[in-house]
């Protein structure tokens, strides 16, 4: 009997010599686009491996519109992301569907992210996302015929003055009239921002407040004095072909332009939006997030998040600035190209689009009541639909 004990101790002590210690190797899986979005993804993962030898990070090209349809199935099942990344008005139902984790320690990690990112990362008083890259609108400029761009819609105006020729199609500044994603500078500037300060109490959509009307009959009073063109035909399109040949030296466009203005060989800048009568500041515009979340079906969350604060850091979003042309929402990111210095510029004054349910009655309402506004009709009646709409939702 102890020669079977002494025999079975000796061969349990060589299993554990030969086994060796427990591996504390760790396996993450992270979403994003592929593109420079991959390129950035994978030098971040090389870095990271120098700091951290035992975390393998798989990357999966997934882009960012499509994550959240994929982590709803693929995370039950076990198979998805321990990171992903998607735009920042996905986050309700990510929520919702309890497909994320909070961030933790958020208050010393957000302190150096642009309170539009903050915002953006936050639903229902709690932060989720980690701000990868932020985008906005703002006032394109041809140099070779405005060598210093108008800071007041004022300027713009005297401008127009010597500039619009209808027969030419020249004018002085163009943007899409009717679309709701740009012509909400006319709302928030005037004091009416959708959906409260922060853009999250679907009982405070301000559509009915007399600074909206006053937003809208200002709006409304441009048609004459600047761009004297049909809703129907102010597309983007027009914008941009007026802004190509120089017949429109002034276009609010946003960073999506850049590549191809400078292909083209236009000697343009880029600037904040003017101030309206009565404010001393740019016009507010709306601005898109790239967020990245952790999973809540991730076996590693605390190492998931300890890798993508590292994808975030003022090091590795300097560098995809640099891979991605993708303007970091942090303070403390040295940008020196011009192009992207004014898109930086307009994103100080720049709000999140709402995520709550009640935006899609905006983007559906809205474009409607922009366009005959625009093209005469009055204010308060053209509102009134779209307000029951959104007050109709939940």
């Amino acid at each position: 009997m102890k020669k079977i004990i002494l025999f079975t101790l000796v061969a349990l002590s060589s299993c554990a010599l030969f086994a060796g210690p427990k591996s504390n190797r760790v396996e993450l899986k992270i979403w994003e686009s592929s593109g420079p979005e991959k390129n950035f993804v994978m030098y971040a993962v090389r870095e990271y491996k120098k700091i951290k030898p035992n975390v393998r990070i798989v990357y999966e090209p997934v882009e960012s519109t499509a994550a959240r349809s994929k982590i709803e199935l693929d995370g039950p099942a076990g198979v998805g992301a321990d990171i992903f990344v998607c735009p920042h008005d996905h986050i309700g139902a990510l929520v919702a569907g309890g497909h994320i984790l909070p961030v933790e320690n958020a208050g010393e990690y957000m302190a150096n992210f642009y309170p539009m990112a903050r915002t953006a990362a936050t639903y229902n008083g709690i932060i989720y996302g980690y701000p990868l890259g932020a985008e906005t609108y703002a006032l394109f400029y041809n140099k070779d015929i405005i060598k210093e761009p108008p800071k007041t819609w004022e300027e713009i105006i005297a401008f127009a003055k010597k500039w619009n020729n209808k027969f030419e199609n020249k004018y002085a500044i163009a943007w899409p009239v009717d679309d709701p994603y740009y012509a909400y500078m006319f709302l928030d500037s005037f004091g009416a921002p959708l959906f409260g300060p922060e853009g999250d109490n679907p009982k405070l959509h301000n559509l009915n407040t007399d600074q909206a009307v006053t937003g809208l009959t200002y709006m409304q009073s441009l048609k004459e004095k600047v761009l004297n063109v049909p809703a129907m035909d102010c597309s983007l399109d027009f914008v941009n072909t007026g802004f190509t040949t120089g017949n429109v030296p002034l276009a609010i466009n946003g960073p999506w332009k850049i590549k191809e203005y400078k292909t083209l060989g236009i000697n343009f800048g880029i600037t904040t939006l003017p101030a309206f009568p009565g404010t001393n500041k740019p016009a507010t515009s709306f601005s898109g997030i790239r967020l990245a979340f952790v999973s809540s079906y991730s076996q590693y969350p605390e190492e998931a998040m300890e890798f993508v604060k590292f994808l975030t850091s003022k090091e590795m979003l300097q560098k995809r600035l640099e891979i991605t042309d993708q303007i970091p929402p942090r303070n403390d990111v040295l940008i020196t190209d011009p192009y992207s210095k004014g898109i930086q510029e307009q994103l100080k004054y720049a709000k999140p689009m709402p995520t709550i349910n009640q935006i899609s009655g905006y983007w559906t309402s809205m474009g409607a009541v922009f366009s005959e506004v625009w093209d005469g009709e009055d204010v308060k009646k053209t509102l009134a639909p779209a307000i029951r709409n959104i007050e109709a939702m939940r």
